[in-house]
């Protein structure tokens, strides 16, 4: 059985840290700070040039993390940047790596002074390549040939929006992805309990495993960036003004402490928890180990 699937699936929510790849080709610093992972966290989500901003390929950081870490790896693949070739290439090599699940992604837009000239692919868009994925996994390369070794199933999850207001459109986005065949989805970040109690309900009439979003904040500067250049995140802006004024060890410590009692309300109706890395891992790392520790001590 697929391993992220069968986290999901458990009865405590999964545990992922989302990461995005290095700004260069030196590894070792990041693979050192998600060793302390092993045994605790159940994935490693890689993101993809997430704003736009340049990073080492995604496939290939997966790969060293899987030889050098073994964690499960959930692969992000965004349309923006590739067209249906490349990212069949991609699942193809993601597959033969041993790669267990990817998020398919339409993609953020790209920044407003140029990223050095580059344009937005979108050849296909997130349902295309959710489809994409489903033929590859049943062998079929979508250009009247089969795969001569059929792919390890790639796990397919898309994104999510828990706090766009009004919610409806969101809402109808992932009943077109589940029927496309997602299987999981993974949210923006989630700041209470009854916006991300309303997205789990409709995503789980729809068979979506839910993974939220948990964002733990360093400083003050970090919640103003989210709050006024993060525009799916605008809605819930005043729960990032509890930050104002903080210095930052006490806007660090807000955050684990408000974070952790966020997930111990939510542990019994979603699927996993993704703790996202903005601007640096340790916060992110931090917080995992203690919500492991947490969940182990509460199980004994």
């Amino acid at each position: 059985m697929n391993p992220i699937l069968e986290a999901l699936d458990r009865q405590r929510p999964s545990l992922w840290l989302e990461i995005a790849p290095p700004r260069g080709i030196a590894t070792e610093s990041l693979l050192t700070k998600l060793a302390s992972l092993r045994g605790h966290a159940d994935v490693i989500n890689l993101a993809d040039n997430a704003l736009g901003r340049v990073k080492m390929s995604g496939l290939v950081f997966a790969s060293i993390v899987k030889q050098r870490l073994g964690i499960p790896i959930a692969l992000n693949l965004s349309c923006r940047d590739r067209n249906r070739f490349a990212l069949k290439s991609d699942l193809l090599g993601a597959g033969a790596l041993g790669i267990e699940a990817v998020v398919a992604l339409r993609g953020d837009s790209l920044p407003k002074d140029g990223s050095g000239g580059a344009r937005p692919v979108h050849d296909v868009d997130t349902f295309g390549l959710l489809r994409i994925i489903a033929d590859l996994n049943r062998g079929d390369t979508g250009e009247g040939k089969r795969l001569l070794k059929t792919l390890p199933a790639l796990l397919p999850g898309v994104v999510g929006n828990p706090n766009r207001d009004p919610l409806e459109p969101e809402i109808d986005l992932l009943r077109r992805k589940a029927a496309a065949g997602a299987q999981f989805v993974v949210t923006q970040p989630v700041f209470d309990r009854a916006t991300a109690l309303t997205f789990a309900e409709a995503a789980h009439r729809f068979g979506l495993r839910v993974v939220l979003g948990i964002l733990p904040l360093k400083r003050e500067s970090m919640a103003d960036y989210m709050k006024q250049k993060i525009k799916d995140l605008r809605p819930a802006a005043h729960h990032l003004e509890r930050y104002t004024g903080l210095s930052d060890d006490d806007a660090r410590r807000m955050s684990l402490d408000f974070n952790l009692s966020l997930m111990d309300g939510l542990a019994a109706d979603v699927a996993g928890f993704n703790i996202m890395s903005g601007g640096g891992p340790s916060l992110a790392i931090e917080l995992a180990l203690a919500w492991s520790r947490h969940v182990r001590g509460r199980r004994l």
